[in-house]
C-alpha cells in the first residue's frame, strides 16, 4: 500500500460530511461518465479503479472512520478530544462551585439549582455526542 493515501471525497467530489446516501449518488454519476465502456479515454480504467476505491472506502463507516483519521492526523484528532474533555471539567468545577455558594440558601433554591445544572448537563453532553 502507498505511503500517502488519496483524497478520496476529492475523487468522488462530495463533501467529507456528505451523506451515504449523496456518496452513492455522486459513485454512480461519476461511474456512468467514467466507464471504460462507456467513455474511451485511456485514462477511463485509472480514474474507475479510482472511483471504486474510494466507494470501498468511504461507504464503509469503519473504513471511512479510518480514513478520516489518516486524513486529518491522529494527532490533530486527539487535540480536539482534549479540549472537549478540559470544557466537561470545567464545566463540573464551576457547577460545584455554584451548588457549594447555594448551601447558604434554602432547600428549595437548592433543588431547582440542582434540577437547572442537570439539565444544562443532559444538554451539553447530548450536543457532544451528535458530534
Amino acid at each position: 500500500m502507498r505511503d500517502e493515501q488519496p483524497d478520496y471525497y476529492a475523487i468522488l467530489q462530495v463533501n467529507p460530511r456528505a451523506e451515504p446516501e449523496v456518496i452513492r449518488a455522486a459513485y454512480r454519476r461519476l461511474s456512468a461518465k467514467y466507464h471504460p465502456d462507456i467513455n474511451p479515454s485511456p485514462e477511463a480504467p485509472e480514474r474507475m479503479r479510482l472511483l471504486n476505491d474510494a466507494y470501498e472506502v468511504l461507504s464503509d463507516p469503519a473504513k471511512r472512520r479510518e480514513h478520516d483519521l489518516s486524513r486529518h492526523g491522529e494527532l490533530q484528532q486527539t487535540t480536539r478530544d482534549t479540549s472537549t474533555k478540559q470544557f466537561s471539567w470545567l464545566f463540573l468545577v464551576l457547577a460545584l462551585a455554584i451548588l457549594l455558594l447555594l448551601l447558604r440558601l434554602p432547600s428549595r433554591i437548592l433543588l431547582v439549582e440542582a434540577l437547572v445544572f442537570l439539565i444544562l448537563w443532559f444538554l451539553i453532553n447530548r450536543r457532544r455526542q451528535r458530534k
